[in-house]
């Protein structure tokens, strides 16, 4: 009689691991899907996620003891740790990258060119749902944004009201952001101001800016606001939004002063 050969067991704790690293994928994708979907709200969507990465992150803790007992133990099952810990860090990694840029960063998530007399919300206050931020502007973050972007200020140019309401558009459609509201500027006969919203790439969290166009000594005065809808810290999303616009519209406006 032929003796059988004898086969380690498997880890069961590796097959878990790899088991908790896909439900968190696929817990992940779903709520992104129905975030980006309007199926949940920002403060939904980030609690889902949430609980998608921490499944992730049981799955990764879980595939470093079963390959510590694999190591010692000799069993199989090498792969599906293996597997679960690149999953799981590859689920982490972006999170992790923005949590310590969070602890470096100061919070502040309403970023304007004018703090002692910002453009204010109107139709984006009646679109935000209970749980988002306050629509009006805290003055509280004005000295800390001073001091991080002192380059975020009023622009003013000298163009007619007609050259202003086209560098805007321009402006609009290179970033792609959705009107909700527009009025144009006239002039001296009628200040211009734009409501729009932007959505973040992967989550589709939405962002809210403002624009506002008045003359201020027979010259065009641009303002801008971008506030986060969701969540204290935007990890500097709004401050670079503005800083980014602000510098179109000045290369904009050389170009049409030419």
């Amino acid at each position: 009689m032929r003796r059988r050969a004898f086969v380690e067991p498997t880890s069961r704790l590796a097959v878990w691991s790899l088991r908790f690293a896909l439900v968190g994928l696929a817990v992940s994708a779903v709520a992104v899907a129905a975030a980006r979907s309007d199926w949940l709200d920002g403060g939904q969507a980030v609690v889902a996620i949430s609980a998608g990465l921490a499944i992730a992150a049981i799955g990764v803790a879980a595939a470093l003891a079963a390959g510590a007992t694999i190591w010692v133990s000799g069993y199989r099952g090498a792969r599906y740790a293996v597997l679960a810990g690149l999953i799981g860090c590859a689920m982490l990694a972006y999170p992790a990258a923005l949590g310590v840029m969070g602890l470096r960063q100061q919070s502040i998530n309403d970023v304007t060119t004018d703090t002692s007399d910002p453009p204010a919300f109107d139709i984006v206050a009646a679109a935000r749902p209970p749980g988002a931020n306050p629509a009006a502007y805290d003055r509280a973050h004005a000295p800390l944004q001073r001091q991080l972007y002192p380059e975020i200020r009023s622009l003013d140019v000298d163009l007619a009201p007609d050259d202003v309401n086209e560098l805007l558009s321009d402006l609009i459609d290179t970033h792609k952001w959705r009107v909700l509201d527009q009025v144009d500027y006239r002039g001296a006969a009628r200040d211009g101001r734009i409501e729009m919203v932007t959505r973040s790439l992967i989550l589709g969290l939405r962002d809210d800016i403002v624009i506002r166009v008045r003359t201020v000594n027979g010259r065009a005065r641009i303002d801008m606001r971008s506030a986060a809808r969701y969540g204290s810290q935007d990890f500097g999303a709004n401050a670079r939004r503005v800083i980014a616009a602000l510098d179109d519209l000045r290369l904009a406006a050389r170009r049409a002063q030419r």
